[in-house]
């Protein structure tokens, strides 16, 4: 009997070593994924699902912009077999971060990558230059979509069937999402469509949706808030009296309020854009991120 219990021991502990040695070897071979930041990771996880090993580097509410690297970040990407970044300089922090990618590993820029028109930054130190911002427009976003979607099945072929349903499925999710927001926008009349931020940063979403648009500064890539930018600002509210200002979720209010104090308009926010807001709140995905956005312009404007 004792013999027995042993043998059945031996058979137990070699099973479970097997066991382990099996999750150990499945859970390497998921390739390793990193994104730039949180809105272009949430595209990568709707598409991959749980077939990736994925890192995020500008966390929530972190400014895509002028990130700085962390440690973590170098391990990531050293680890990285695809890296995912959105391109059109919004990352100045790009060459650190492909010197910290392998041999082997891939760096796709997917803004550089969709087939759409791009627009030109409209005023500061990079007036001119291909506004980054592309996701602000659902249906460009759902090109990125298509590039995340190949990318993928190239480095996991053996996942191209799942790949390409979860990118058909979020893709229509992005159309639906679109026809819902032309739908609660019909409500705002076309003299209210002025929509003033801190940042620049909303050209496709006012393009899209058929806002005139401005802001304090550019790009949060130049300096921000100057007494220049502050006038020029407040001149053109002046002028329109669009009824309310927006401060975005990554960067201070303070520049908005000190224009609400010369214009008397009221300030609003957070609007979100280079972030997502935290996991499981308002904003913490792509479609609720635009949502929310909608809800609080219309809010905002709608009086």
């Amino acid at each position: 009997m004792l013999k027995n219990k042993k043998h059945i021991t031996i058979i137990f502990l070699v099973s479970l070593l097997s066991l382990l040695i099996v999750s150990g070897v499945q859970a390497k071979e998921k390739p390793v994924v990193v994104s730039s930041f949180t809105v272009l990771a949430d595209a990568v996880d709707q598409v991959a699902g749980d077939n990736i090993d994925h890192r995020v580097i500008a966390p929530v509410g972190a400014e895509v912009h002028e990130w700085e690297l962390v440690p973590e970040n170098f391990v990531a990407l050293e680890e990285a077999d695809l890296f995912f970044y959105n391109g059109l300089e919004i990352e100045e922090w790009l060459p650190q971060a492909e010197s910290a990618l392998q041999s082997g590993s891939k760096a796709v820029a997917v803004a550089e990558n969709i087939d759409v028109d791009l627009l030109a930054i409209l005023l500061g130190d990079y007036e001119g230059s291909d506004d980054p911002h592309v996701w602000m427009d659902p249906l460009k976003y759902a090109k990125y979509i298509e590039v995340i979607r190949d990318e993928l099945i190239e480095i996991d072929p053996k996942n191209k069937v799942e790949y390409e349903m979860n990118a058909a499925n979020y893709i229509a999710e992005i159309w639906n999402l679109h026809a819902e927001l032309t739908n609660s926008l019909r409500e705002l009349p076309e003299e209210r469509r002025v929509l003033i931020t801190s940042e620049a940063a909303f050209l496709y979403f006012a393009d899209r949706y058929n806002f005139s648009h401005d802001a304090v500064w550019g790009s949060n890539s130049e300096e921000e808030g100057t007494p220049a930018q502050i006038l020029r600002v407040t001149e053109i509210i002046n002028e329109t009296q669009p009824g309310a200002i927006f401060y975005e979720s990554t960067i201070s209010d303070r520049h908005v309020r000190a224009v609400s104090d010369d214009t008397g308009s009221e300030v609003f926010g957070p609007l979100y854009v280079d972030s997502l807001g935290e996991s499981g709140g308002e904003a913490g995905n792509y479609i609720d991120m635009m949502r929310v956005n909608v809800e609080l312009i219309l809010e905002a404007l709608n009086y």
